[in-house]
């Protein structure tokens, strides 16, 4: 009598394989990422997108606050256009330079402390641009 009689056909073996391998996959832990698209402050979901208001309603009010400027950076093409003649098909629009233009964003930080590690909420023209997670609260 065999004891595993399904280590004689290897082929029955792929699928269990298989299948503990993409649960490996699928189990990794999403606060390992820097960034995150959405958390869960007192039993209710907190997205990218959210204004101050939504957040401070959910979440109550932050461990902390910063602001700092950010510099943003936005560039624009410049094309010559030929005068004094037809245009036609050979006589396209050429990119002479390209302009570039700096301008100082506003951003704002608040820090919670949710389930025992830091969370991050940027803000960025009154809306919440981006989650990050930090360490683990002490």
């Amino acid at each position: 009598m065999d004891t595993f009689p399904i280590m004689k056909n290897p082929k029955r073996m792929m699928i269990p394989f298989l299948a503990c391998l993409v649960s490996g996959f699928l189990w990794t832990s999403p606060a390992t990422a820097s960034d995150m698209m959405s958390t869960i402050c007192n039993n209710q979901v907190v997205s990218v997108g959210a204004r101050r208001g939504e957040v401070m309603a959910k979440c109550g009010k932050p461990l902390s606050t910063s602001r700092e400027a950010v510099n943003k950076e936005t560039s624009q093409a410049l094309k010559r256009k030929k005068t004094g003649k037809k245009k036609t098909d050979d006589d396209k629009d050429r990119v002479v330079a390209t302009k570039k233009k700096t301008t100082k964003e506003q951003a704002e930080t608040w820090t919670y402390n949710i389930d025992g590690s830091y969370r991050f909420f940027i803000f960025k023209e009154g809306k919440l641009a981006n989650i990050e997670a930090g360490g683990l609260v002490n």
